[in-house]
């Protein structure tokens, strides 16, 4: 599993344990120290209490918003403190660091999105914190039975938030673009209706409009859109959303970005900020003025034809992961391949020590999907930003519309998946990617 971020972790007790007396706690073999909180409800099993187990646990299973699509490296913990308020916009936030709400054990999902939290306090009314960089969810678990498991099989309780009054999420700003119709991908992952809006509205996601590259004027969507030059333009209103994605403008686009626009996305990468690019958006790497950034690979660009179907890298732990739930989830019938709507030849080679490929196609083999930590060529403890891009169109069919979301109306398609499974990696802690897990 990855690397868990915890302020205090304590693992399921040894069967040589015994209950802890009042005002103490179990704190390994034959020892005893003073509990606090929920502490002081956590209870030895021995070998097997009255539920016939040696721990007492709470598993199940973490989703999307949707209630339906698992999600893997959730982090899932019992606080012992109030949360903490988590920062709104470009910050750093790097595997390892502390969890608020001073954790009493804590554990992340699999590839599957189960969980299992060992050694949880006993009692009535237990909260439980449900935590993916800064999705974040409590909910109260009514009553915990010591020494056995107690499941949450409810999938409603385990999801992640669907909109600001059930929990965290992160602010997410959507740049439109004619050939790709990826933000059509978020209401199928499940974030609530209400939560789409443009500048000024407070909303989770805040929409921006690019023109119509075939001359049809700005494209429509969410009423009262405000153009994305101004806003990719301007590093400290880039700054104030934890997470940008950029659908494909059909062409490099000179008329929407130019020096200031790539020195200001430069800026909130690494400051902290995460983007998400596919096709023509390789221009943010191949023109920024970053040398690190514009180092991380070979981008003839100009979109030509990639072969399809893509094939996930699966010799390195969190490329396996990908594999493994893509064919869990069933959006893939062959292990590790993925056929999006269409793949693009951009990038001819990845600097592998600046970014991780996850997917390639050929011949001859090109990388498709890719990640990058920002600032570029600094170790993972000093990097705050990530970048995802995959080279293709995950949405040619559905609609976007002043009626927003009604045209979102297709199954979620192959290269969709792919996309959910790398928006909610994006969202996490920043940790190598090409590393352990």
């Amino acid at each position: 599993m990855m690397m868990i971020r915890i302020a205090v972790a304590i693992t399921a007790l040894a069967s040589s344990l015994v209950a802890c007396g009042p005002g103490q706690r179990n704190n390994g073999p034959g020892t005893a120290d003073a509990c606090v909180g929920l502490q002081c409800q956590q209870v030895g099993c021995g070998s097997g209490g009255s539920g016939g187990a040696s721990t007492t646990s709470l598993s199940g299973t973490v989703y999307a918003p949707n209630g339906t699509m698992p999600l893997f490296n959730v982090v899932v913990y019992v606080p012992n403190a109030p949360l903490d308020p988590l920062p709104v916009g470009a910050s750093c936030d790097r595997c390892g660091a502390p969890l608020s709400g001073s954790p009493i054990v804590t554990t992340q999902t699999d590839y599957t999105g189960k969980f299992t939290l060992n050694n949880v306090p006993v009692g009535i009314n237990i909260p439980l914190v449900i935590q993916l960089g800064k999705w974040r969810r409590q909910i109260t678990i009514p009553q915990v039975t010591a020494c056995q498991d107690n499941p949450i099989t409810d999938a409603q309780q385990t999801r992640l938030p669907k909109n600001q009054s059930e929990g965290n999420m992160p602010r997410i700003a959507v740049t439109l673009g004619f050939c790709d119709k990826i933000s059509c991908m978020l209401p199928k992952v499940g974030i609530d209706a209400s939560e789409f809006g443009v500048e000024g509205q407070g909303k989770a996601v805040t929409f921006y409009t690019t023109p119509d590259p075939f001359g049809g004027g700005d494209l429509p969507g969410p009423t009262g859109m405000t153009e994305a030059k101004p806003f990719w333009s301007d590093a400290v209103k880039l700054s104030q959303y934890d997470m940008v994605i950029l659908s494909c403008e059909c062409t490099e686009a000179p008329s929407t970005k130019d020096t200031t626009s790539y020195a200001a996305m430069a800026q909130y990468l690494n400051n902290g900020g995460r983007i998400f690019s596919t096709d023509f958006q390789y221009t943010w790497y191949k023109y920024s003025p970053d040398a690190g950034i514009k180092s991380i690979g070979t981008i003839p660009g100009g979109a030509p034809d990639g072969a399809s179907p893509v094939l996930v890298d699966a010799t390195f732990p969190k490329g396996k992961a990908l594999a493994d739930w893509l064919q869990y989830t069933h959006m893939t019938s062959t292990y590790g391949s993925v056929t999006p709507d269409y793949v693009f030849d951009n990038f001819s080679a990845i600097d592998s020590t600046k970014s991780t490929t996850f997917a390639s196609s050929g011949p001859p083999t090109h990388p498709r999907f890719m990640t990058m930590n920002t600032p570029v060529g600094l170790t993972p403890d000093q990097q705050c930003g990530k970048a995802v891009h995959l080279d293709a169109h995950i949405n040619m069919s559905d609609t976007i519309d002043a009626s927003y979301p009604a045209g979102c109306s297709s199954p979620l398609a192959q290269g969709e998946a792919a996309f959910a499974y790398f928006f909610f990696d994006l969202a996490s802690c920043i940790q190598n990617d090409s590393g352990p897990i």
